[in-house]
């Protein structure tokens, strides 16, 4: 792995994994551009498209912005969504680099130069199972605020999410691989699930870099999973509530909802019939 800085000792391979549906004009605008600045570049690129393979002109495309460093293409190939996508990444990883770090950047979102770098010297050499780095959220163009955390516990993300998303996972793959990746066919709140699912095991080290180096694109397109009133976010908060509200303190719960109809505009009602909707369906 190369290091303009020379201060990063690479203990395990850096595999960096895109979920896309595909969006191949975000890829090129965001998150490419991010991937080929890094000071500390990453072992292979993984670029899974989910409703469609990607045509021969599009991956052509794609390697042009990303010179000298291995592109594997795949599809999904389990339920539609970011989590298939990602634990289908997941499985090719786990074949290819059994012990690495992944790194997982959504088509949309960007990277500061030292993102890997930067998780990597605060990796303890390789000894923390997940590397959290701080988040700068960007609506409409301009960074609205900057979240740092410093510490993690499961319980938080019931409410919201406090600061581990998907573009700042930089996470072993074993320990993708203990907790069963992501679960599959969750339409949103895979981050929060996720983590829930980690900062829930035995033994789990996580460290913090102390810094921002992601750039969230908060309701940045009417595709995205974050655009208020997706449809998207709707099933993915209802299933996230049947998934995890049983743990759920009534002042959690209030949190919950509140954050979801600030954010996105959908009520307690709507995720509460959506929820019923799924049950029986």
């Amino acid at each position: 792995m190369a290091n303009a800085g020379g201060f990063v000792e690479q203990m395990l391979p850096v595999i960096t994994l895109i979920a896309t549906t595909p969006r191949v004009d975000l890829l090129e605008q965001f998150a490419l551009p991010s991937i080929r600045r890094q000071s500390c570049q990453p072992s292979m690129v993984l670029i899974v498209s989910d409703n469609r393979r990607l045509e021969a002109s599009e991956r052509q495309s794609i390697r042009s912005h990303l010179p000298g460093i291995d592109i594997v293409f795949l599809e999904n190939a389990h339920s539609p969504g970011a989590a298939g996508s990602w634990n289908t990444g997941l499985q090719k990883i786990s074949q290819l680099f059994p012990a690495c770090y992944v790194a997982i950047i959504d088509d949309d979102d960007r990277w500061t130069a030292n993102h890997l770098a930067t998780c990597l010297k605060c990796s303890d050499h390789g000894a923390a199972d997940v590397v959290v780095s701080g988040i700068h959220v960007v609506i409409d163009g301009q960074i609205k605020y900057t979240n740092v955390p410093s510490r993690l516990i499961a319980q938080d993300f019931l409410r919201g999410n406090p600061g581990w998303q998907g573009s700042n996972t930089f996470i072993k793959a074993e320990t993708l691989r203990s907790v069963g990746g992501f679960t599959d066919g969750l339409t949103s709140c895979n981050d929060r699930d996720l983590a829930i699912r980690v900062l829930d095991g035995p033994a789990v080290t996580v460290n913090f870099t102390g810094t921002a180096t992601v750039f969230w694109q908060c309701n940045g397109n009417p595709s995205a999973l974050s655009a208020p009133r997706s449809a998207q976010k709707l099933k993915g908060c209802a299933q996230f509530l049947q998934l995890h509200e049983k743990r759920m303190s009534p002042a959690d719960r209030e949190a919950f909802f509140d954050r979801v109809e600030t954010l996105f505009q959908w009520s307690r009602n709507d995720i509460e019939a959506e929820k019923y909707r799924l049950a029986v369906d």
